[in-house]
């Protein structure tokens, strides 16, 4: 049988982070968890995830700057492994432009809005994973 999704998970907020991890482990997947932008990073280059859920307003380092070191990491280091990212924000930018601008600068592959589904995230991951898989 092959082994279940990895999935890092980073919030600052406790509730938020706890709510992922209870929901995505009785889903079937491990999950690890990290709570600011920087630890998310280290753990993320550490022990690569398959899918990473990143919340945008972090300590440290934001959500959109973490999104874009990933990326260009992946890119550029022929060890590292690749893996979707998806932000999840509060954060509703003013305008669609800026929103479009900003989501394309992180180089996230999906955004999803606060509150959330939990089927939303779950579509999202594996959507995505299977996407990256082929």
């Amino acid at each position: 049988m092959d082994r279940a999704l990895r999935i890092l998970v980073v919030d600052d907020e406790p509730d938020i982070l706890e709510t992922l991890e209870y929901s995505l482990a009785k889903k079937g997947y491990e999950v690890a968890t990290a709570l600011d932008g920087l630890e998310g990073l280290d753990k993320a280059k550490r022990l690569p995830p398959d899918f990473m859920i990143l919340d945008v307003m972090l300590p440290g380092c934001n959500g959109y700057e973490v999104s874009r070191m990933l990326k260009e990491w992946m890119e550029n280091d022929p060890q590292a492994k690749s893996f979707p990212i998806m932000l999840l924000t509060a954060r509703k930018v003013d305008s669609h432009d800026r929103e479009k601008f900003i989501a394309t600068w992180s180089r996230a592959d999906a955004c999803i809005y606060k509150p959330f589904e939990l089927e939303e995230v779950v579509n999202t991951i594996t959507e995505l994973t299977q996407k990256a898989a082929s």
